[in-house]
């Protein structure tokens, strides 16, 4: 049986279409973007109820733990005044602490698209970044925190690239 031209030409179209409309499908569900804290406030209205990635470390005296609702509530920042309020709804990560990096994934929940001090990230996980450096006993924590403050600035170069699983923690 041969297939003429316009024949081809079907089939073609229906497997191309099948293929856009697969891979439209994975990608939609299964990658999460990564952005810096700069580019959400640039644009808050893009991040609305839309799933993503923000890393920064998590703001001093600012956490808030209940333990009988395990609700946590914190505040991280990029040490460039782009600070977000973050809400938590279960049991934080073993390394979890003020002062530490983290990567929340989750929702902008804002106002009209403005970001104002109530806006908050509705977080469904939260990452613990920590250093790779092994360190003596001896009081290092000062270089501790620019090496992991290096260590969140350099992942924020990174912004934009596709994460398809979540980062492992050690």
């Amino acid at each position: 049986m041969k297939l003429n031209g316009g024949q081809i030409a079907g089939i073609l179209i229906v497997v191309g279409s099948l293929g856009l409309i697969t891979y439209q499908a994975t990608r939609s569900e299964s990658t999460v973007t990564f952005y810096t804290p700069a580019e959400v406030y640039a644009n808050p209205m893009k991040f609305e109820g839309k799933l993503f990635r923000v890393s920064g470390l998590v703001l001093r005296g600012s956490k808030t733990w209940e333990s009988q609702t395990n609700d946590l509530k914190f505040q991280i920042t990029d040490l460039e005044g782009h600070n977000f309020n973050v809400h938590y709804k279960g049991i934080p990560p073993d390394l979890f602490k003020e002062g530490q990096g983290v990567v929340v994934e989750g929702k902008l929940i804002s106002k009209s698209g403005i970001l104002q001090k109530d806006n908050l990230i509705q977080a469904n996980l939260l990452m613990v970044k920590h250093s790779e450096v092994y360190d003596t006993k001896e009081d290092h924590s000062k270089l501790k925190e620019v090496k992991l403050l290096d260590s969140i600035l350099k992942d924020q170069k990174l912004a934009g690239t596709q994460i398809n699983k979540p980062v492992q923690s050690n």
